[in-house]
């Protein structure tokens, strides 16, 4: 069972369990109803409503009668209601959900958004904005409402690889049902997500998340209805994995990714579910062994500060050079949805990986756990609610290269070879051709004895225009990588087009950067996109 002390290690994530508490302590955030949470996405594509997510949670234990729900979406000169339920309907169930379709018409821009639910809870009538949790904002969302879609090019496909779902569902969190985010993630422009739920509450009982059960009902569940959405036929993929605790060389507890894998991998070390006991069941090297041969194994948030208190009694570390050079290992994800010094020491140790000859997948995820506008978790345990606008689904995105109809098994594939970009905002296409007229792409190895190199960027009026392209080239075996391309196109440039001659210098590989003007773009912040490399050989 986790301990009070617990709490104040483990980061606590949106959506945020308020019932447990622990004996002796009072609780500031409980309450005699369930959860009540709404989201919507922090962007949306044209020509799509708005989808408004309701969730209530362990409803099952606080019944209540949901009399009706409202939403209002206001811009800056006006004010739109729309009556999105008013049938009495009663709710006992543990996970109840349901999204709910705004049609914005042609609003575009900025537009706040407030969720009303009119509730019957213990015999008395409420009105509850946008969630239940005491001492939250109950801030109306800020959405942004795109006249364009998300730049890409033909074949690339946009999704959030590290997410959590509410296979999550434990003493202080829960997240977001496999469906609604699915809906939501279409509405935002991605095509799929990797869901990534910890290892350690993916072996819990189905109704005592304080219990384990070695039948592995959760990972049972999560296979068939990942197996089942897959199905239906939607243009969305969701690809199943988990992420799984492990040991690093000092056998400090880091955590990896798996895609794809049908075979559980235990992790547990610092589920905080045995106090001092934070010895993971495997280390990186057997939890690679054990996946299946078709499934991806990528390190997740490579060097994101760990807490002191965490590293003292969850035994958390971090991934090294060393840990990252295993056998198997595909990839790793240093964007995971904040910019800061994990994101800039991660960007640092891929290149230094690059330069050794070693070809490891950059990917971007958000670790979102629902969040899909507003990060919410609990601040004191058990006294605050604490909010923030960074962790956010989708906002940080992989984007892969297909040559083939999008499924589970083409994006596992496309993230194997390396046919991606990182980006939360423009494009980059990034191609090679030899004297032969043969053709490669980001994570492709072309020979020759000289190239002529095309780099195509794209951004749109959302993102801003493009202020910088950056092109570097890294020989295998040399400390540093050099600068090839460095072109700063017009203010309001949204497409530029480069092209470079390279000769052989030695087995090598090219890369590309860019970047956008924060002045132009839709929240006052520069975006960016960093390929992944293409591979030259000398014939």
């Amino acid at each position: 069972m986790i301990s009070y002390f617990d709490l104040l290690l483990f980061p606590i994530f949106l959506y945020a369990e308020i019932h447990y508490r622990f004996k002796y302590f009072i609780s500031l955030l409980k309450t005699r109803e369930p959860e009540i949470v709404t989201d919507v996405p922090h962007r949306l594509e044209p020509n799509r409503p708005l989808p408004i997510l309701l969730y209530v949670k362990d409803a099952h234990v606080y019944p209540i009668t949901l009399h009706r729900v409202q939403a209002e979406i206001r811009t800056g000169q006006s004010a739109k209601r729309y009556e999105l339920l008013s049938e009495h309907q009663s709710i006992n169930e543990k996970h109840w959900w349901r999204v709910f379709d705004a049609d914005v018409g042609d609003l575009s821009g900025w537009v706040e958004v407030v969720v009303m639910i009119d509730i019957e809870a213990n015999g008395k009538r409420k009105v509850v904005q946008i969630d239940n949790y005491r001492t939250s904002s109950h801030a109306p969302f800020q959405v942004y409402l795109s006249k364009e879609p998300l730049p890409r090019f033909t074949g690339l496909y946009f999704g959030d690889a590290h997410t959590h779902s509410s296979y999550t569902d434990d003493q202080v969190e829960f997240g977001a049902p496999l469906s609604a985010a699915r809906q939501l993630s279409r509405a935002m422009g991605l095509s799929f997500f990797c869901t990534t739920d910890h290892s350690y509450d993916l072996d819990d009982r189905v109704d005592d998340y304080l219990q384990n059960d070695p039948s592995l009902p959760k990972w049972k569940a999560l296979q068939d209805e990942v197996t089942q959405l897959n199905s239906e036929g939607v243009p969305f993929v969701i690809v199943r994995g988990e992420e799984t605790t492990v040991r690093n060389r000092d056998g400090r507890n880091v955590h990896l990714l798996i895609y794809g894998n049908r075979r559980f991998i235990p992790g547990s070390g610092d589920g905080a579910e045995r106090w001092f006991q934070t010895r993971s069941e495997h280390d990186i090297k057997e939890a690679i062994q054990l996946k299946e041969a078709d499934a991806l194994a990528v390190a997740a948030h490579v060097l994101e500060p760990v807490p002191l208190l965490q590293r003292l009694f969850l035994g958390r570390g971090n991934w090294s050079e060393q840990d990252l050079r295993h056998d198997g290992l595909c990839g790793l994800q240093f964007a995971n949805g904040s910019w800061g010094t994990g994101f800039d020491r991660g960007y640092e140790l891929w290149i230094k990986l690059l330069l050794q000859g070693r070809r490891i997948v950059a990917v971007a995820g958000n670790d979102a756990h629902g969040n899909f506008n507003r990060f919410r978790q609990i601040g004191l345990p058990f006294f605050s609610i604490r909010e923030s606008n960074e962790q956010i689904f989708g906002r940080m995105r992989t984007g892969v290269f297909l040559q083939k109809i999008i499924s589970e098994a083409s994006i596992l594939d496309g993230l194997r070879a390396g046919a991606t970009i990182v980006t939360d905002g423009p494009v980059i296409h990034l191609r090679a051709i030899n004297e032969l007229k043969e053709t490669a792409s980001v994570g492709q190895e072309i020979q020759g004895k000289e190239w002529t190199l095309m780099i195509d960027v794209v951004s749109s009026v959302e993102f801003g225009s493009v202020e910088s392209i950056r092109c570097y080239r890294g020989v295998v075996g040399e400390s540093r990588e050099s600068l090839i391309v460095n072109e700063h196109p017009p203010s309001g440039t949204r497409r530029w087009k480069v092209n470079v001659q390279l000769l052989p210098r030695g087995t090598s590989y090219v890369r590309a950067e860019v970047r956008t003007r924060s002045a132009e773009s839709y929240d006052g912040h520069s975006h960016f996109c960093i390929t992944n490399a293409l591979w030259l050989s000398p014939a």
